[in-house]
């Protein structure tokens, strides 16, 4: 046996004697490889409180740093933006707490309002009315509000655009009505200097709830479209929360130099864009992009749950939010507005916010290059860690192996905790109304995935055989993402680079300390939370339930590099911070089933339906939660059952169905007005109307009908939009609604087969339900409101023609 007392001896270190001899078993083996830095390399004892301490200071910065910051009195200087100022338009604009979507009485007035608005500030506001139909099959007469600022050079011009309608289900004072007012202070604030290089356009348009009508309208028809360059959109998906500048133009390298410049509190990374292009989400934004505009999208994310329902008033919307968002649309509206416009640089660039305070970007090219250096520099120092013998090869294996398994446990502990808690009913719907519990439990999971790791691997692989496997992972998912994926690369490479700067200052020392090697563990890893931990505070308010499970898995990649700190026999507080994070699972998973999912004021969401079928004279009451969880009120006031069978042409499978009583309402009315028969195929132009007035009609063509040559109040779609349709569409049907209140309808044109019979379905929707319908409405809880369309009153109908 190897007396402890020579090997503290021969290598200067202390050995406590209540410590048993590690020169035993295989880290006896260690020690005989005579290297002067072996297995007494183990880190400090205090290593991992000093490590933990540094992560929860880092979080608690990033924390603060992340705040909207305080909301500016109506006071404050006239060049800036002033939140109380942006508060005061919007108190008039939607203080009445009324739903203005398209084509209603109320959107008109608040159209009034805005001109009358921007007369007062000294502009001259223009209404452009236009019909315009999405590339989804939504069409509608819309009216944006367009003004306009001189530039000192005329030609090329910038714009700041947000929507000014909202959803039918509630009253939009953040989405979109906090950006229309702070359009409104930005424009003011622009009257008090003197004009920008360029000519500045004001859009507030119309229509974008109801498929992004008034953007599409604006640049395929407003004069003023083909001067702009770039513009900046403003959004809402939620009440609260920071500003995130989450999408940019196609090109944005030399955006972010503006961008960088520009904001004095940026909120951004280049994730946040690669993640929200994934995602089937749209804005404006979309519209003005494939116009070849370059720019800036701006939304705040919080209170996601009151997001397209009733609950979007006023009274919530974040006054600090506003300030934030503000500030930065002037900001870069001012930095585009004094550029050149001119760009000859196609390249995207990675990019995010260092703890909210400095934008660091690079050009995305050039991330291959980081990658590869910092990958060659920790497969050097691993060499050389084995050239020393302060490890052999099969603990560096070891090593990557555990590296690995930490993150397959941290998906797998994730996944288990969710499947869980989802069959205990936690998760009615993506969000809950406490969810501070839940996020606590997962981020607790990737603390004890990578405790776990530690704990079984540092025997195998020893401090080295951890730190260089881990890091050589990190490298190598790098280089492999500045191939792939240059916006997400960032997570890896810096923290990869850090890890092959102090390894070289470790490596090349002659004799090191179990301080510094603390430091060669701690310092990357913290440097990994400062540029990523951010993120995972909007997982949860961006994706929901899905974003638990991301929460876990970065927490586990941050915490990964402490593995050996977990594993170590040194450690003294390993085993109270081990199970200090299995308490917070236990409790936080625990806490989740106790709170209830739903509160008046983060409610879930359930819509409420009176369908009627014209053809078979039955109709229905139609409960559409969007989580198979009905409220017990609503299943007691009706005979509810889950339907196990369309009604309609579209799936419905997760709603609710009761039968209702047949009334008086008019089905909606298809007038042929001409036919026309050429080569096999007849040609139609009908008038579809609504006999009862209601504001949305639409017609529907079966997946086997092979119309083509579509249009809709002369709007032709082009054959792609038509195969998107029907790949949008349930099941393969073509769907076209339009709103409109003319009672004369709308005039539409299709082509199809003359050999065969052909089946259209109508339909027309108006908001709310029939007097009859009160009961059910009554009996929904107050913890449960409707979404995005709201209640509705449907009356269908089937036509077929026969062929020649």
């Amino acid at each position: 046996m190897l007396d402890r007392s020579v090997i503290a001896a021969r290598d200067g270190w202390s050995v406590p004697t209540d410590v048993k001899s590690y020169a035993t078993g295989a880290n006896l083996a260690q020690c005989r490889l005579g290297a002067s830095h072996s297995v007494l390399h183990h880190p400090n004892g205090c290593s991992l409180l000093i490590a933990i301490s540094l992560y929860a200071l880092v979080v608690c910065a990033i924390a603060i740093r992340s705040r909207p910051p305080a909301p500016k009195p109506a006071d404050a200087p006239a060049d800036e933006f002033s939140s109380a100022r942006a508060r005061k338009i919007l108190r008039e604009l939607v203080g009445d707490a009324l739903p203005h979507p398209l084509e209603s009485d109320q959107s008109a007035f608040i159209r009034a309002r805005l001109v009358s608005e921007l007369h007062r500030l000294g502009y001259r506001p223009r209404i452009e009315s236009s019909f315009v139909c999405s590339s989804y099959g939504s069409c509608g007469e819309v009216n944006n509000v367009v003004a306009r600022t001189d530039g000192r050079e005329p030609g090329a011009a910038v714009m700041v655009s947000a929507h000014y309608d909202s959803v039918p289900a509630g009253p939009g004072a953040s989405d979109d009505g906090a950006s229309v007012a702070s359009i409104l202070e930005i424009a003011r604030a622009l009257k008090t200097s003197v004009p920008m290089r360029h000519p500045i356009v004001l859009l507030i348009d119309d229509g974008e709830e109801a498929g992004l009508l008034g953007a599409e309208a604006f640049v395929a028809r407003d004069p003023l479209a083909k001067d702009v360059r770039a513009v900046v959109n403003l959004e809402a998906r939620g009440t609260s929360g920071p500003s995130v500048m989450f999408e940019t133009g196609s090109a944005n390298q030399w955006l972010m130099g503006l961008y960088c410049a520009a904001v004095a509190h940026p909120e951004t990374s280049s994730i946040f864009y690669s993640i929200y292009k994934l995602l089937p989400n749209n804005t404006d934004f979309r519209v003005f992009k494939n116009a070849g505009y370059q720019g800036f999208n701006f939304a705040f994310v919080g209170d996601v749950m009151r997001y397209h329902t009733p609950r979007d008033t006023f009274d919530v919307t974040s006054a600090n939010s506003m300030q934030q968002q503000g500030d930065n649309a002037l900001a870069t509206l001012r930095a585009l507005a004094s550029s050149s416009l001119q760009s000859n640089d196609e390249s995207d660039a990675v990019f995010f916010d260092f703890l909210n305070w400095k934008m660091i970007w690079w050009p995305a090219q050039w991330t291959i290059g980081f990658a590869a250096i910092a990958l060659a520099l920790l497969f050097c120092e691993t060499l050389m860690l084995v050239h020393r013998r302060w490890m052999r090869v099969s603990h560096f294996l070891v090593g990557v192996g555990a590296w690995l398994l930490m993150l397959f446990l941290g998906g797998l502990f994730a996944t288990i905790l969710c499947s869980l808690l989802g069959a205990a009913g936690v998760f009615p719907r993506k969000w809950v109304a406490y969810p501070i519990p839940l996020i606590v439990a997962f981020w607790a999971l990737g603390f004890v995935a990578v405790a776990v790791a530690g704990v079984t691997f540092y025997r195998k692989a020893g401090l080295w055989g951890f730190w260089s496997g881990s890091w050589v992972g990190w490298g190598c998912v790098a280089l492999i993402l500045a191939l792939l994926r240059p916006s997400f690369s960032y997570v890896f490479v810096l923290p990869a680079a850090a890890a092959a700067v102090v390894g070289l200052a470790i490596v090349f020392m002659p004799m090191a300390s179990d301080y510094s090697t603390t430091l060669v563990v701690v310092v990357p890893g913290v440097l990994a939370t400062m540029i990523t931990a951010e993120i995972i505070w909007f997982l949860y308010d961006a994706l929901g339930k899905t974003g638990l499970l991301g929460i876990t898995a970065l927490v586990t990649l941050l915490v990964s590099p402490l593995a050996p700190l977990f594993g170590s026999p040194r450690s003294r507080f390993r085993w109270i911070l081990v199970s200090s994070a299995i308490a917070a699972v236990l409790v936080g998973a625990g806490l989740s089933l106790v709170f209830p999912a739903f509160s008046a004021e983060s409610p879930g969401t359930l819509n409420l339906e009176y369908y009627q079928d014209a053809n078979t004279a039955q109709s229905y009451w139609i409960a559409d939660p969007s989580s198979q969880w009905m409220p017990q009120t609503l299943l007691n006031a009706a005979r509810f059952r889950t339907t196990d069978a369309s009604i309609d042409p579209w799936n419905i499978a997760g709603s609710f169905i009761a039968k209702a009583p047949l009334l008086d309402l008019p089905p909606p009315a298809l007038t042929i007005q001409q036919v026309s028969s050429s080569q096999g195929k007849r040609s139609y132009i009908a008038g579809l109307r609504s006999q009862r007035g209601a504001p949305l009609v639409g017609v529907a063509f079966p997946p086997d009908s092979q119309v083509e040559l579509i249009s809709v109040q002369g709007y032709m779609f082009p054959p792609w939009q038509q195969e998107r349709l029907r790949q949008y569409s349930t099941d393969g049907w073509r769907s076209y609604s339009c709103w409109t209140t003319a009672l004369e309808g709308v005039q539409i044109q299709f082509t199809a087969p003359s050999t065969k019979p052909l089946s259209l379905f109508l339909l027309d929707e108006s908001y709310g339900l029939p007097p009859e319908g009160k009961f059910l409405q009554d009996a929904r809880p107050s913890t449960v409101v409707p979404i995005r369309n709201g209640d509705m009153t449907i009356v269908s109908r089937r036509v077929v023609f026969q062929p020649e």
